[in-house]
């Protein structure tokens, strides 16, 4: 049985980003359609901004003359509106803010600066400096000029910018397709009455609410029977799912992977055609786990059986499933772990990695993690609390209080 750390284990399902060797398909969809996608190509200024030179004030915009302090107003503009006159010097236009500078003004003065002496003529200060409050032509973008690269996770100041520069389609990269899996005899709908000796599918709500958080189109869903002899048929519903929901990026189950007579979904994606890269890891809780990768032509299809357990499936989730679908999105930058301060003492010494889902919060200025010290691979109530995975190496003694740990947010 292949057992693996982690950060081997992620390795592993990376290596076809990592060899260059899985190219992610780019589509266009409308600016107002952009927003959470992960921009597919880089986005370059098509003009100046801001387009024309602009006044940053409002106030007169004038043709400057030395030695001269009263100026002839000869129109009003605001914004959108054009001067379509000529000035000479000792002449000025009255201008609201961000409408544009004729090409025969070269100043702008306050409006509180000024002193009307009567409907069209005005006294400026003493001390003025050609050129004052007026916004140059490309002064922020220049055009040809890099806005976003790509791979950039377009919120709503990205999406802004691009429809500042008159992107009205922006090329992104299609959103990851998924199909959900959940199994076990014992479960079932939240719909139905529950049975006795039955527990509810959890684990279906919290990978669906969480992949549709992090933008992933989930294709299909399906739960599996567990029962002697329905190997076969489950390998046929997956079958049917991948031939009709195409094209799939990967398969996310949960439960069937320990070792048990009924723990039957290894057994099922080699069957379906996958290379098997691990099936165990070095962690608690989680340890019992799948990963494969299925590979047919150029597509890659990731297979990513998780534990049973709500609490430990989440764990693997967030370790090892969401660093694949961020570079399946086209992203560039990936969740990083963190440092805080772990805010109480963990003293139970383990040889495997643990990872406790806790709070987060910042605390006078400095980050604390809070772990839940009494969860349990197959609890649910701390998932409803936890915002992120506070790390415990493996072999480590007592860890006091205000020990740095490594720490990773969760994405949601």
């Amino acid at each position: 049985m292949q057992v693996v750390t982690v950060e081997e284990g992620l390795q592993l399902l990376e290596t076809p980003f990592t060899q260059n060797r899985y190219k992610i398909e780019r589509e266009s969809v409308s600016i107002g359609h952009s927003y959470g996608r992960v921009l597919g190509t880089t986005a370059l200024a098509k003009m100046n901004y801001p387009p024309f030179r602009r006044s940053a004030m409002d106030g007169i915009a004038i043709r400057y003359a030395e030695d001269t302090r009263t100026y002839r107003i000869l129109e009003t503009i605001g914004a959108g509106e054009v001067f379509q006159g000529q000035l000479e010097p000792g002449e000025g236009i009255h201008i609201m803010t961000g409408a544009m500078v004729p090409d025969t003004a070269d100043t702008v003065v306050v409006k509180e600066a000024l002193t009307w002496n009567n409907d069209i003529e005005v006294t400026v200060p003493s001390r003025i400096e050609r050129g004052q409050h007026i916004i140059l032509e490309g002064e922020d973008i220049q055009i040809g000029q890099e806005l976003l690269p790509a791979g950039t996770v377009l919120e709503a100041e990205q999406v802004g910018t691009l429809a500042g520069q008159g992107y009205s389609e922006v090329s992104v990269y299609r959103k990851p397709r998924v199909i959900v899996l959940t199994t076990g005899r014992e479960v079932q709908d939240p719909s139905e009455p529950l049975r006795v000796g039955h527990i509810y599918n959890s684990n279906r709500y919290l990978l669906e609410g969480t992949l549709h958080a992090l933008g992933v189109d989930v294709v299909g869903v399906a739960h599996l029977s567990d029962a002697p002899g329905t190997v076969d048929d489950n390998i046929a519903t997956v079958q049917h799912m991948l031939d009709t929901l195409g094209p799939v990026d990967m398969i996310i189950s949960t439960g069937g992977v320990s070792v048990g007579d009924y723990d039957t979904m290894p057994e099922l994606y080699e069957r379906l055609g996958a290379n098997t890269l691990y099936r165990r890891l070095h962690m608690r809780p989680g340890a019992a786990s799948f990963g494969g990768i299925i590979t047919i032509d150029d597509h890659s299809i990731w297979c990513m059986g998780l534990s049973g357990n709500p609490t430990a499936a989440m764990n693997q989730f967030y370790l090892l499933v969401l660093p694949v679908l961020e570079r399946l999105s086209g992203q560039t930058v990936m969740t990083r772990w963190i440092e805080c301060y772990l805010g109480e003492v963990a003293d139970r010494k383990h040889p495997l990695d643990r990872y406790y889902q806790g709070h987060i919060r910042y605390e006078a200025g400095s980050c604390w993690a809070y772990p839940n010290l009494g969860m349990t691979s197959g609890g649910l109530k701390s998932l409803s609390v936890a915002n992120g995975l506070i790390k415990i190496p493996g072999n480590s003694d007592r860890l006091e209080r205000g020990t740095l740990v490594k720490v990773l947010p969760f994405t949601r």
